[in-house]
């Protein structure tokens, strides 16, 4: 109802073009995943309940009331009584009944087409005259696609152009594909749309478009671009290849889109892969799509955008210690002993209730064989600095510690560390012993690294 109060207005404001900026910038309401349709394919379909879609992939340009456009075309199997094209809470597009079961869905270049073409999907309500029930929304979205490709068989052309982030103080848009040959270079011509050609490696070539060159490069969609193979300075062979806008999914529903289709927040692997990026970057296109990237760039703590789990530790293989620890185990004598009898790793949860810290790793470890463990508080907290007193990770009379730290920072990688510090007197007859405890954790790589040993020396 929300929805349908919203598009009335807007309709009643601006008529058909919906509620939306006349320039070419994307709209940035939503994000989905892409599932492919091939190239080759002609149509693709979707049903639900009684509705069946089919929509014709390949779409074409026209000029539409003197306004250059997209059309994409497509069948059902009921009767229509009534199509409409929107994203959320905004009118997009529009969608016209042309025959008893066809309808089409036009995008006037600019604005709207590049939001679609730039990965958001565009919802389609659809109502029928017959079938049970009548009301349908769909989903499609939209792609440049390569195909049609003739020519030298050394050239690979990926089928797919998708949008990426590139930083950029006017627009961070770039449709990028690519090609790969093993070539002195890469020179792309036609008669416009034009990609920027830039060496990734050896073989591999990048195809960057601005929104105005791709859709030059699209439109018409029966003129191909040819790739020319230089060698010692010039051209030896040549492949070509046409760019089209394609429907690469389509889905049907008869729930409510919102809640079938949710809006996605930052997901936590683009979010930690922009920040592992080094100070200045601004090419983001192996992070995600252009809009899983812009979803990111400007949350400065991912647990804001993602629910939180209950605290828990997940035990992680940690084999790759155990040579660290018989080194640090070598050197025992009759006078003064010791030895680590276990080191076992954890991952803790990104956003979790109550938050990762040392002391909710510390709570939630279980010490199986031993009794009497000091407590938090009765133990040492200490940062890296502070390692350097510890009886484990220090070197001293008993072992190399600061090998075995070496060691835990390579494991987990390093960076800041908060350490728990425990100490246990035990019996032991005209001598002193003690069980050792350390808790160390790595708030970067959210790993947790438990030591559980002894020492001992005669009295």
């Amino acid at each position: 109802m929300r929805l349908r109060k919203v598009l009335i207005a807007c309709l009643a404001l601006s008529g058909a073009a919906g509620c939306m900026d006349s320039a070419g910038a994307p709209a940035l309401e939503q994000e989905l995943a892409v599932s492919e349709a091939e190239a080759t394919a002609t149509r693709i379909s979707a049903s639900e309940a009684s509705l069946e879609l089919s929509f014709e992939t390949m779409g074409t340009f026209e000029t539409r009331n003197g306004v250059r456009s997209l059309v994409l075309k497509a069948t059902a199997n009921r009767y229509l009584q009534y199509v409409f094209s929107f994203v959320p809470d905004d009118a997009f597009g529009t969608a016209n009944i042309i025959s008893e079961r066809r309808f089409e869905v036009v995008l006037p270049v600019g604005h709207e087409l590049n939001s679609i073409l730039s990965g958001l999907p565009l919802f389609i309500t659809v109502n029928t005259f017959t079938g049970t029930p009548t009301q349908y929304t769909a989903r499609i979205e939209v792609y440049p696609r390569f195909f049609d490709f003739r020519g030298t068989s050394p050239v690979w052309i990926d089928e797919k152009v998708d949008p990426v982030y590139v930083k950029h103080p006017i627009s961070s848009l770039v449709y990028r594909g690519r090609a790969d040959v093993l070539a002195d270079g890469l020179l792309v011509t036609g008669p416009d749309g034009i990609p920027q050609v830039s060496r990734v490696d050896a073989d591999t070539f990048k195809l960057d478009w601005s929104y105005s060159a791709v859709e030059q490069a699209m439109d018409p969609t029966t003129i191909p671009l040819a790739f020319n193979v230089i060698q010692g300075g010039q051209a030896v062979s040549q492949k070509t290849a046409r760019l089209v806008p394609r429907v690469t999914s389509l889905a049907v529903t008869t729930g409510d889109p919102y809640e079938v289709w949710p809006t996605p927040g930052c997901l936590p692997a683009v979010y930690d892969c922009i920040h592992a990026q080094p100070a200045g970057t601004l090419d983001f296109g192996l992070c995600g799509s252009y809009r899983q990237v812009s979803r990111c760039q400007y949350v400065t703590n991912i647990c804001d955008e993602t629910p939180s789990t209950p605290f828990a530790l997940t035990e992680i293989d940690a084999s790759a210690l155990e040579a660290a620890r018989d080194a640090w185990n070598d050197g025992s004598n009759n006078g003064a002993w010791h030895g680590l009898d276990s080191i076992s790793a954890y991952t803790t949860p990104r956003c979790s209730q109550p938050a990762a810290s040392l002391r909710a790793a510390y709570d939630a470890l279980q010490w199986p064989g031993y009794r009497d463990i000091p407590t938090f508080e009765a133990g040492t907290v200490t940062h890296r600095a502070g390692l350097a007193n510890s009886i484990l990770l220090s070197t001293n009379y008993y072992g190399d510690g600061a090998a075995l730290l070496a060691a835990i920072d390579a494991f987990t990688g390093g960076g800041e560390v908060q350490a728990w510090l425990g100490t246990q007197e035990v019996p032991c007859h005209n001598c002193h012993e003690f069980n050792q405890f350390a808790v160390l954790y790595y708030p970067a790589s959210r790993k947790v690294v438990v030591l559980r040993g002894y020492t001992g020396y005669d009295s």
